[in-house]
């Protein structure tokens, strides 16, 4: 073989481990960015990012619009402390229909007292 036929080859094997090191460094690439614990941690990244952009989006909603967003916050209370507040309020209304009348006879506790006293 000539000389000129050699250095073809040698820059043919140059080329093919260059390209052979490009592919390998692609593929340790693409290991790294598909461990589970790289995808984990960008999908925990993603959703914080997301998470902050809702709040900002929120924030100026209810800067736009804060009676709407009172009214809400309120209903949304409400829901949450229905149960409590329904127990208030039967008790409330059960002690003050003991207290002031007798549900068979119409009568106020003051007059029950008179009548039976």
């Amino acid at each position: 073989m000539s000389g000129a036929a050699h250095i073809r080859i040698a820059r043919a094997r140059g080329e093919a481990d260059a390209a052979k090191a490009r592919l390998m460094a692609t593929v340790d690439e693409a290991k790294a960015r598909l461990a589970p614990g790289t995808l984990a941690s960008n999908a925990v990244q993603t959703a914080k990012d997301k998470s902050i952009v809702a709040a900002d989006e929120a924030v100026a909603a209810i800067k736009e619009r804060p009676g709407l967003a009172a009214g809400i916050a309120t209903a949304a209370a409400l829901y949450i402390a229905r149960k409590p507040l329904f127990s208030a309020v039967r008790g409330a209304w059960r002690g003050s229909s003991t207290d002031t009348h007798d549900n068979a006879s119409g009568l106020t506790a003051d007059e029950l007292e008179k009548h039976h006293g």
